[in-house]
């Protein structure tokens, strides 16, 4: 019996991480920039424009009012949205057991297509409030500098550990973002 619920166990485990494999696993630099990239396939039984209406209505319902959003285009001809807004990373636990915040300010574009829809976030910098005049003058540090591998190799302590988990609280929510894009199309079947 133990092994029966052993092998369930193991079995369950496996089904859980493949459904949860990410998106965005790494950080691509493109052309010196922090560019990611992702197609989104939608069944093929939605016309572009129904695809469209999805999008659109998943872009005003996430970002219409919302007081973090910097901007939001709808271009119905091209069946697309870009949106400039902020989020607050919460980061992981460091080494001295403490959670620390960052602003992140991002762009991306979702652009239906043919066979689905393609996600593109880019422009991404960070406004770190750590320092005592942070409130008027936040310092701000762009996603190259910040979570690219080459950014974080090129530093120690602290700083490392700062920028290694930016990147980790980057990659897990621009993960949420692409499922959440992904889930509106998943649920017309």
């Amino acid at each position: 019996m133990k092994r029966i619920i052993f092998t369930v166990l193991i079995l369950a485990s496996v089904f859980i991480q493949v459904k949860a494999q990410s998106a965005f696993t790494s950080v691509p630099v493109v052309n010196g920039k922090v560019v990611f990239q992702q197609f989104i396939h939608i069944d093929q039984d939605l016309s572009p424009d129904q695809r469209y209406a999805l999008l659109y209505k998943w872009g005003k319902d996430n970002y219409a009012g919302n007081p973090l959003l910097s901007g939001i285009r709808f271009d119905d001809k091209a069946r697309s949205i870009t949106v400039g807004s902020k989020v607050e990373l919460l980061l992981p636990q460091n080494s001295s057991g403490v959670r620390e915040k960052t602003i992140m300010n991002y762009r991306f574009d979702a652009t239906i297509t043919n066979a689905g829809c393609m996600l593109v976030v880019r422009d991404i910098s960070y406004q770190n409030s750590q320092s005592g005049n942070a409130a008027f003058f936040p310092k701000t540090f762009t996603a190259e500098e910040t979570i690219t591998n080459t950014a974080i190799s090129a530093v120690s302590g602290g700083d490392k550990e700062f920028r290694t988990n930016t990147q980790k609280s980057t990659l897990f929510y621009l993960n949420e973002l692409h499922n959440e894009l992904s889930g509106i199309f998943n649920l017309s079947k």
